[in-house]
């Protein structure tokens, strides 16, 4: 593990595999997770392509935000700065992102424009959208309402955030939450007992502060700024994202092609790990010009 400085001095944790000089991928973990969500993805990828993820700010082992600022502006910073360091001078990556990794991307080039260090991008169950309570999309409320859903959420977030460590001897209910809000009915118990802890062990700020940034951001929006190929991998029994959400971010999306798992749930990299790894394979080599990149198509497999 290295650091890396952003923009406002937060010090973001920084991991790699795979040699130096090989074609480069880019992690970006989701709300309340860590590095170790991806599971063994970056191993198995690290056989072909250098990989690297870092820690969102406020979460494992990156610092706590500097100026305690959680905005996804910060963390679209964030990204930029960890895009500067791993990618060599006239090079670029691949990114891979999971939940809000992928509205942090999005932010990110909508904010900056066209960034030439990225050359194509992953969702690995992730809609780009941000919501305001579980499966009510903010977008469409008006000015008043978003800001009185904010103000209780984040009350409401912080104190959850504090009292977690207190509720954790109450794994069945912790558990029940979690598998409601990221898994799909029958997916492995260990799986959702390892995003129970990263949820509840991430900093109670850093948590409360990012989820309030998230609330009501419109990733559909902004996702006409990324104009790059893009792969979209869902997993049909998602809780967090649905197929609605999916169909209108291929709407948005100016090259896109879906992916859709079925069966599966949100956490794509842990339970499905062999079709991420295979669908991010593939995209790194149409990347490289293997094959050409197909716009707007729908393909579902069965994990």
């Amino acid at each position: 593990m290295t650091d890396v400085t952003s923009f406002d001095g937060t010090r973001l944790a920084l991991y790699s595999w795979g040699r130096e000089n090989a074609p480069l991928l880019v992690l970006v973990h989701g709300l309340g997770l860590s590095i170790d969500s991806w599971g063994d993805v970056p191993e198995r990828l690290a056989a072909d392509y250098r990989v690297v993820g870092y820690e969102l700010r406020g979460h494992a082992q990156s610092g706590d935000a500097r100026t305690g600022n959680y905005s996804l502006a910060a963390h679209a910073q964030d990204l930029s700065a960890v895009l500067g360091a791993a990618v060599p001078d006239g090079g670029s990556a691949v990114v891979v992102a999971h939940s809000l990794g992928g509205g942090i991307l999005l932010e990110h080039v909508h904010g900056g424009g066209a960034d030439d260090r990225i050359a194509g991008v992953v969702f690995a169950g992730s809609g780009g959208s941000g919501i305001t309570v579980a499966g009510f999309p903010g977008d469409g409320l008006p000015r008043w309402a978003r800001a009185r859903v904010r103000s209780g959420w984040f009350t409401v977030l912080r104190t959850v955030a504090r009292v977690g460590g207190r509720i954790r001897p109450i794994a069945p209910l912790a558990d029940r939450l979690v598998r409601k809000a990221a898994f799909a009915p029958g997916e492995p118990r260990d799986l959702v007992e390892k995003v129970r802890d990263d949820f509840l062990t991430t900093r109670p700020l850093a948590l409360a502060g990012t989820t309030l940034a998230s609330v009501s951001h419109d990733g559909v929006r902004l996702a006409p700024s990324l104009t790059v190929p893009t792969l979209v991998v869902h997993g049909s029994e998602d809780p967090e994202v649905t197929d609605e959400e999916v169909e209108k971010l291929m709407a948005a999306l100016p090259d896109a092609e879906l992916v859709t798992v079925q069966g599966s749930g949100h956490m794509l990299a842990l339970t499905d790990p062999d079709v991420v790894v295979e669908q991010t394979r593939r995209w790194m080599r149409r990347m490289s010009g293997d094959r050409p990149v197909q716009e707007s198509t729908t393909t579902s497999m069965t994990g």
